[in-house]
This record gives C-alpha cells, structure tokens and sequence, in this order.
C-alpha cells in the first residue's frame, strides 16, 4: 500500500492510494474470485477506482482516490479466491491526518516485506523550474520526482517526459505527492484543470 499514512493540509484534500498485490503463483489463478476491495471507511469517502489490473502474472495493480474529510482511517482488503489454500484475507488499515506530519516521522523502509511508511503532500504553487535530465521539477521550493506511465484526461497515456514537457516555468499546478525512498514523487499532477494520474 502507497501511501501507508497521509497527512493532508485541510479537510477535502484528496489522496491517491496504491494497491499492489504480489501473488505466489501466477495468473490466471484456480481460485478466480480473488478480488481487491475497500471497507470501514471512517472520516474518509472513496471517490475513485480503476479496475483491478494485472501488471504482469504474479502482480496486480489497483487505484483508489479517497476525499479525506477528518482524522480518520480506511482499511485494504485483499480477499483469497474461494478455496485457496494461503489464506483467506489480508488487511491493510491507512490512516489519514489534518496537518503535518510529526519531525521524527520514520520515512525509511529496513525490510522491504513490510509495509511502506510514506507520506502524502497536497503542493499547490507556480513551477519554479523543470528538469529533463533528473526528471523532476520545482514547485514552492520542493523538488518532484516524476517517474513511470501517467494517464491522462480521456484516457491517454503518457511517460514521465510527456509529463514534464506539459508543464511549463511560471504556470500554476497543483500536485498529490508521496515521499518514496527519501524523494517526493507525483502521483497526481493538474495541470490547468486537467488530471494527470501516475499507473
């Protein structure tokens, strides 16, 4: 799960989760009625998903966009297909917070098996500088990282460079980004009212 915990600037923020799945055998699997889902959502409303989406034969991907209206929480579920023999369910509960995220807040990972303990920032501000060759740019003084496929408006598909070549120094966005390893990167970009939406 991406992010594990937000923190949101104001009630009404919205948040994009990432849900992947790693499967211990690959698709298609004997016990098909496996499924992503959400459930107990509290202070928060799901206001978005995309399809359950198999990346590749042991991953699959899913996206919600969730309205943060308080503190509160919201718990992942991702249920076994009927029968199989490694479980019946696992659970993930994110929690989400008005304001800033505490100093000591621990934004390393040790075991890679755990869960990700990664923030969230709504950043609104001018484009103060774009950069090709490090694929990031500056807004309000924080540098974002733009990495892999987007999908845009009507569905189009863009890479990380399209991305970068749509914003311009000097204009207006507003960004949704997650810190990851120590880097802040975009998982959703508005550009002139258009959303932009990291895969």
């Amino acid at each position: 799960m991406v992010p594990a915990e937000a923190y949101v600037p104001e009630p009404g923020t919205e948040v994009i989760l990432n849900v992947t799945v790693k499967f211990k055998h690959a698709q298609p699997c004997p016990y098909s009625d496996w499924e992503i889902v959400t459930e107990n959502p509290e202070n928060v409303e799901v206001i978005n998903e995309t399809e359950t989406e198999l990346l590749d034969p042991y991953t699959a991907f899913r996206q919600y966009a969730v309205r943060v209206l308080d503190n509160g929480t919201l718990d992942v579920v991702f249920k076994y297909g009927s029968g199989c023999p490694y479980g019946t369910e696992e659970r993930v509960t994110i929690g989400f917070y008005i304001g800033q995220p505490p100093e000591d807040i621990n934004l390393t990972v040790t075991n890679p098996e755990e869960l990700f303990n990664i923030t969230t920032m709504n950043i609104t501000g001018i484009v103060e500088e774009i950069n090709l060759v490090d694929r990031y740019f500056v807004v309000d003084g924080k540098a974002i990282w733009v990495r892999g496929r987007w999908t845009g408006p009507n569905g189009v598909e863009y890479t990380w460079k399209d991305m970068l070549l749509l914003l311009h120094v000097g204009e207006r966005v507003e960004v949704l980004a997650s810190y990851e390893t120590g880097e802040l990167k975009a998982d959703v970009i508005i550009i002139n009212g258009q959303r932009f939406v990291r895969r």
